[in-house]
């Protein structure tokens, strides 16, 4: 029997471009345990190891699925591969549309319709560049995505000189801020609060990004993650 390592599923909203919709769609997300990579920038460090494991059939995955969109995380969801197949195949059975996200290691395959890629370019920031496949860029299709993190100004000059050397790259293109939490004084706090402090998403960075897309014109989507705004700084999944 098919089982996979889970460390979570959960209902919230899509927060990033999806191959669908776009973001803000109403998801169950499948968080699956193990990541080869140890990415700078890596907001679920919880998922990175195998262990302690949590194995469960498709059928009770399933059952915990309430959405007709379903996003596939991690971790890393491809080093699961053949169950995350098997799953996708029941899923679109039952009318679902699924996104995966994966890291830009290992090179996608196409089973079923129904499915998109959301796939990383991980840049100079992420301490991992080098780990890149180019073949998991080079086989997707114009409804899958190839996302960048950016970082800062070298991340945003390297994106955009990789996007107009790969004219073959046909995925859309999303380039995405790196986004910082910082912590203001509470409305309404009062002295006696233990910790009189809320945590709010610090927007310069982000808003310079999109200020220098527009002047340079450059040919992707810009994509603020809508749940870091909503949940900035939240440990538990949301």
């Amino acid at each position: 029997m098919i089982k996979l390592n889970v460390q979570s599923i959960f209902d919230s909203v899509d927060g990033e471009e999806n191959g669908f919709n776009g973001a803000g769609q109403l998801t169950t997300f499948i968080r699956l345990k193990k990541c080869n990579l140890k990415c700078r920038w890596c907001d679920t460090q919880y998922a990175q190891e195998a262990e302690p494991e949590n194995w469960m059939t498709i059928d009770e995955v399933i059952q915990r699925i309430h959405f007709p969109k379903v996003t596939i995380t991690g971790g890393e969801p491809l080093l699961q591969k053949e169950a995350v197949e098997e799953l996708c195949k029941i899923l679109y059975l039952y009318e679902h549309i699924i996104s995966i996200e994966t890291n830009g290691t290992i090179q996608p395959t196409y089973f079923v319709d129904g499915v998109r890629y959301i796939v990383d370019f991980k840049l100079m920031s992420s301490g991992v560049m080098n780990k890149m496949n180019s073949l998991a860029f080079l086989v997707l299709r114009p409804y899958d995505v190839i996302k960048f993190v950016i970082s800062d100004e070298e991340d945003y000059k390297y994106a955009k000189m990789l996007i107009i050397e790969h004219p073959n790259w046909e995925a859309r293109k999303v380039f995405s801020p790196a986004m910082a939490i910082r912590e203001i004084p509470k409305v309404g706090a009062s002295c006696l609060d233990a910790w009189p402090v809320e945590n709010v998403v610090d927007t310069l960075w982000p808003r310079q990004l999109a200020e220098m897309m527009i002047r340079d014109q450059v040919d992707a989507q810009y994509s603020l993650q809508i749940h870091k705004v909503l949940w900035p700084g939240i440990k538990e999944e949301r």
